[in-house]
């Protein structure tokens, strides 16, 4: 009987697993969950949190010569993410948009003039791509 329940719930775990494989398990135990993250981005690899849009903005910003001085907001979908921050170049400070799509687990930065100005868009999520040229 104790082997009936046990086969029967691990049946309803499986019916209610998300996504994925379609195959069932012959093992006993079922395979530990993968540890939560904020939102997983480009087939689970880079994640869509602060920190990690953070250190990636910072670094394009200092590519382009510019000093972050934090970052307003983010928002992220299908692999791509948009970030809001305030830059200072000089003495002067503005909000300044920086796109990046995902490469495995990083954050690549995109060019937002190729992105708007009609160039390849490498399929970017309607509003993504709104956002990044309402600035333009």
């Amino acid at each position: 009987m104790a082997v009936s329940l046990l086969a029967g719930g691990m049946l309803a775990l499986a019916a209610c697993g998300g996504g994925g494989s379609s195959s069932q398990s012959t093992s006993a135990a079922p395979a530990p969950a993968p540890a939560p993250t904020d939102s997983p981005i480009g087939g689970g690899a880079a994640e869509c949190t602060t920190d990690a849009l953070e250190k990636a903005t910072e670094e394009a910003a200092s590519a382009q010569g510019l000093d972050l001085i934090n970052t307003k907001d983010y928002d992220c979908e299908d692999g791509w993410a948009i970030v809001f921050g305030i830059t200072k170049s000089g003495d002067i400070e503005q909000t300044t948009a920086f796109l990046f799509q995902a490469e495995g687990p990083y954050w690549v930065t995109k060019d937002i003039g190729t992105i708007c100005s009609g160039g390849a868009d490498d399929g970017i999520p309607a509003d993504i791509k709104d956002q990044a040229c309402a600035l333009r």
